[in-house]
This record gives C-alpha cells, sequence and structure tokens, in this order.
C-alpha cells in the first residue's frame, strides 16, 4: 500500500477531556492524505476507549503496555510513522481544517525546511489572543538563543531529516524536549513558520506551569539550551549573567533598577559578539534585542516612561537600523502586543 504524505502523531496519557475535540479537529481536515497515529500511553481514564469509537480507518492506534512518558512515546511515533512528514498534534489542542493543506504546501515548496510551524490561537477561559514567531531561518536561528522558536503542537518535520541524522527527543531536556529537538535540527537544515493561525492552543490548570516541581525540571533544561545557544556565539555566561538572560528570556519584569541596568549591559554584549563573530544575521538579532529591551523597560516603569527610558538607552542608539527601519519595526511590535491581548 501507498505509504501517506503526512503521520498525524500524538501521544495521549489520561487526555479524555478534551481528546474528542482534537481528534475531530485532525479527521477534518482539508488535506486528506494522512495516518493519525495515536500513542496511548498507558491511560487510566476513558481514552482508549474513546479513541476506539472512531471508524476512520486513518487512525491508527498503538497501545504502550505501561506508562513512558511524553519524550520516549513521540520518540516511538517517530520511528514507527510512515509519512513523508510528521505533523504533531496535542490531545488538548484544536487544529484549524485547513492546517496540514497549508504545512504540506509550505514544505513542499521548501525542501530546505527540516520543520516548521505556525501562529496559533492561545485560548484562555473563554477568551483568544494570537502567538505569533519568527518566520525566516535567519530569525529563527537568532531567536533560539532566547527561546524556543516553534510551537510544539504545530509542528510539521521532515522525517527524512531526522533519520538521516539520527535526531531525537532528548529526556535530559524534560518539559522543553521540543526547544532542544528544534536545535538539534537547525544545525542540519533551515527552520521556519508560517504566519497563517493554523491551531488553537488551550491553556489550562494541567500544565507546567502549575507545578513547581515540573517548573524546576523546565529551568534546568532550559539553561542546558540556552548555554549551548550562547556557546554558538562565542559567549559562556557567569552565574549571574545567566540568571539575567532567563530573566530576559522569560520576559520577567526586573526586581531593581540595577537589574535592569545589568540586563542592558548583558545585551549590549551579545549584540556586539554576534556582529564581530559574524555567524548570526546582525540585523535579525537587533530586531529581537529591540523586542526584548523595550519590553523590559516596559515591565519596569511602565507605558510612556519606559518607552522614554528605551529611546534614551545606549543599547537603542547602538541598533544599527536605520530610523525609519526602527520606527517600522516599533509599530510592527505595537500591532502584534494588540494581537497578542486576551479578548
Amino acid at each position: 500500500m501507498k505509504s501517506p504524505k503526512v503521520t498525524v502523531l500524538m501521544s495521549v496519557y489520561n487526555g479524555e477531556k478534551y481528546l474528542k475535540d482534537a481528534i475531530d479537529s485532525i479527521l477534518s481536515q482539508s488535506y486528506s492524505d494522512f495516518e493519525f497515529l495515536i500513542i496511548n500511553d498507558g491511560s487510566t481514564d476513558s481514552s482508549e476507549k474513546i479513541i476506539l469509537s472512531y471508524s476512520d480507518k486513518r487512525v491508527r492506534l498503538v497501545n504502550n503496555e505501561k506508562n513512558i512518558g511524553l519524550v520516549n512515546s513521540l520518540n516511538k511515533g517517530l520511528e514507527i510513522s510512515s509519512g513523508e512528514y510528521v505533523a504533531r498534534m496535542d490531545c488538548d489542542d484544536i487544529c484549524l481544517n485547513n492546517r496540514l493543506s497549508v504545512q504540506v504546501k509550505f514544505m513542499d515548496q521548501h525542501p530546505s525546511v527540516g520543520a516548521s510551524g505556525s501562529y496559533y490561537n492561545l485560548m484562555l477561559n473563554g477568551k483568544k489572543a494570537i502567538a505569533d514567531f519568527p518566520l525566516k531561518s535567519d530569525e529563527i536561528k537568532c531567536f533560539m538563543i532566547f527561546n524556543s522558536p516553534i510551537a510544539h503542537p504545530s509542528v510539521i518535520i521532515r522525517k527524512s531529516v531526522i533519520s538521516k541524522n539520527n535526531l531525537k527527543y532528548r529526556s535530559e531536556y524534560i518539559h522543553a524536549e521540543d526547544y532542544d529537538l528544534w536545535s538539534q535540527l537547525s544545525e542540519v537544515s533551515d527552520l521556519a513558520n508560517v504566519s497563517d493561525v493554523l491551531l488553537n492552543y488551550r491553556v489550562h490548570e494541567n500544565q507546567i506551569t502549575s507545578n513547581e516541581k515540573l517548573v524546576s525540571q523546565k529551568n534546568e533544561s532550559l539553561t542546558g539550551i540556552r548555554s549551548r545557544h550562547l556557546k554558538m556565539i562565542n559567549i559562556v555566561p557567569s552565574t549571574e549573567e545567566m540568571k539575567i538572560h532567563h530573566l530576559i528570556s522569560d520576559g520577567r519584569k526586573a526586581s531593581s533598577t540595577q537589574e535592569l541596568m545589568d540586563s542592558e549591559v548583558w545585551l549590549k554584549k551579545m549584540l556586539l559578539q554576534i556582529r564581530n563573530d559574524k555567524k548570526f544575521d546582525s540585523n535579525s538579532f537587533d530586531k529581537i534585542v529591540l523586542e526584548r529591551w523595550l519590553r523590559m523597560c516596559f515591565n519596569f516603569y511602565g507605558g510612556k516612561k519606559g518607552f522614554q527610558y528605551f529611546l534614551n538607552s545606549e543599547l537603542y542608539r547602538l541598533i544599527e537600523l536605520s530610523f525609519g527601519k526602527k520606527l517600522e519595526f516599533l509599530e510592527n511590535l505595537y500591532l502584534s502586543y494588540k494581537r497578542k491581548k486576551i479578548k
């Protein structure tokens, strides 16, 4: 039999609450050449019963004998998937019905791209906001110094790149295993995002942010990944510099004027190193620094005062973009902020 073009890969562990919505959103896709590989990771609720209620032949259920965790389940799924592309899906999210058609077309047209994601709707208490990401590979490479550049449940991966380079999710980066995989992929292929909103991402009480132990594990993983990317620009941060880097990366408010000043010093150090090193696109990094620094100033001082502090800062003057480019970028930042507001 002919292999499907796409394997949609979903791991489920006690996901009965939102599972039906997630499955329905895949099976109602306008693009139909896919298998829906569902790994039931030892669920003890009615998840298996819900999956078995579907008669669609594209659904391929694999039951783990016991719970082996998300990382191992996803690696198992990657290994047994038969599609040219592997599209991730979580059991508590909802795909828009054009997701696969948009992503398959993009990947077919961009053979150098190993993985790509999309914008998505962030759903919280019945309200929505659009989450966006950098689109081009140069921008993504710079963005990755701070954060994961692709939303995990929105990603579509070229399986041949994974297989050829023996890549996989790694358990030592638990709760940031996707960020680590994009990091691995960035060394052997281009990465990208499309600006279409293709997913409704659900925020709820069972996620990592509500569990202190999981947050601690994730922070440890983030330290490893961010440190790796700083080494790529020949920077080995001190403990204090790493704390500042996490503060900036996570978009948190500085606790004092000194911490805000330390943040500016750290951003200047990275900006100048990027220019000297010339391995990364400096214009792309300038834009990221503009956004991060503006957010830091706003968070600390508030709107008008924060913007004045930002404009008067040495870091702002160091940015090599023309005044027109700076103004255009700041306007785009404002529009992005409006999109991201929960409505």
